[in-house]
């Protein structure tokens, strides 16, 4: 890995076994799924994911469907990329994490499209605005980019 690179790894509040796993350094299996973010959805982790985990995420952040919601819409509203709630956790995490001061460029993933109509529908009515204090670059897998 490049020196001074920070890997944060996101995952669900309503769905915590890969977070709990990631912090005791074992698989930690979980009764409690619930999260409107099926792709992070899990239950039960795999014992080489969270080795791999372990070795090379410095910190995990847990999100909620809120925040996810929030960051579909921000997305949607300030990207026009239309994102489903596990796409979308890396930019909840990151709105949510103003108070930090960043020296060096912060990347998201920002991956998947598969929102459901009803998902979509009820992040486009949240209400809270966010404004970025730092710049923002967005990159399309089709190469274009756009910046706030």
């Amino acid at each position: 890995m490049r020196p001074g690179l920070r890997i944060i790894g996101v995952q669900a509040e309503g769905a915590p076994a890969y977070y709990l796993s990631w912090r005791s350094g074992v698989p930690v299996t979980t009764d409690m799924c619930d999260t409107i973010a099926d792709g992070l959805a899990t239950r039960t982790p795999v014992p080489e994911n969270v080795q791999a985990l372990r070795e090379l995420v410095d910190d995990v952040r847990l999100v909620s469907d809120e925040q996810m919601l929030n960051a579909i819409r921000h997305l949607w509203v300030k990207e026009q990329i239309k994102v489903e709630p596990a796409g979308a956790a890396s930019t909840a995490a990151w709105l949510g994490n103003f108070s930090c001061e960043v020296e060096q460029p912060e990347v998201l993933l920002v991956t998947g499209a598969n929102v459901l109509e009803p998902v979509f529908r009820q992040a486009l009515k949240t209400k809270r605005e966010f404004f970025l204090k730092k710049p923002l670059t967005i990159y399309y897998t089709r190469g274009s980019s756009v910046s706030e």
